[in-house]
């Protein structure tokens, strides 16, 4: 228990220090452009332009929002534990007056995401990068289990969780070019496939997984890395490299970063 507070004491923090910017939930802006236009690609691809879609640990809803913008016919709630996250997300959706109808922010734990919810379920649920905060695997496949109690029969789970097979492959790269290997944060515990896929099976069917962010990850932590390190110069997140590199075809699992999608079935 001390453990999880630590982790949301670090995001309450978080959310205080990029109060004007969209950079609470990560540096890497680019990274996060990318998230939100494969959710769009993947909403579209499974066929549901209308209903309900929840969003479990939101953040400041600068995701989220985006993709409101994209799907007229859909009605989003979104939770987050760090009652700053979900104060900025607020503010946020108060400048975007058009979304006002479409979209709410309530603080709620995917640990405990029924006292939040009311007995609601949806037609799609997401994740980005919410499982990875909590303090372990057993706690992870609890809140999966409470994910599967709150999807609709025939509807589908988009988690993009980081996975510990694409981080240690992408260290290897890095390790082949002299660079330190990027380590796991204190606050995250990443999946083993394996393991996730034997959790989630248990609740839904048809999972899938889409190494997106492998060609970006390659191209800014490996190559991109490795040229700031020959010329001593700091690695800088808005570099036109991260720009360019969301536009590579995926290739690969050199990221820690991957989506995975399933259906419950009906």
């Amino acid at each position: 228990m001390k453990e999880k507070e630590k982790i949301k004491e670090y995001w309450e923090e978080r959310a205080k220090q990029h109060m004007e910017n969209p950079s609470a939930t990560t540096d890497d802006v680019y990274l996060r452009e990318l998230e939100i236009s494969v959710i769009i690609k993947t909403i579209n691809e499974i066929g549901i332009d209308k209903g309900s879609l929840l969003d479990v640990g939101c953040g400041d809803g600068y995701s989220i929002l985006k993709v409101a913008e994209a799907f007229k016919n859909l009605s989003f709630v979104a939770i987050d534990y760090s009652e700053n996250m979900i104060r900025l997300a607020r503010q946020r959706l108060e400048s975007q007056p058009d979304l006002k109808h479409q979209a709410r922010f309530i603080i709620g734990d995917v640990t405990a995401i029924g006292q939040s919810l009311c007995g609601s379920s949806f037609d799609i649920v997401l994740t980005d990068r919410c499982l990875i905060n909590l303090g372990s695997f057993e706690d992870q496949c609890n809140a999966i289990r409470n994910i599967a109690n709150h999807t609709k029969k025939n509807g589908y789970y988009i988690a993009i969780e980081n996975f510990i097979e694409g981080h240690e492959n992408m260290n290897a790269a890095r390790r082949q070019l002299g660079l330190l290997e990027i380590p796991v944060r204190w606050h995250n515990i990443y999946f083993k496939e394996k393991e996730f896929i034997e959790c989630a099976g248990r609740f839904f069917q048809d999972i899938s997984f889409r190494e997106f962010t492998s060609s970006y990850y390659f191209a800014t932590r490996v190559i991109y890395a490795a040229m700031c390190q020959m010329r001593g110069e700091k690695p800088d997140y808005r570099h036109e490299i991260h720009q360019l590199s969301i536009r590579l075809p995926w290739i690969g699992q050199f990221s820690p970063i991957r989506m995975a999608v399933m259906r419950k079935d009906g």
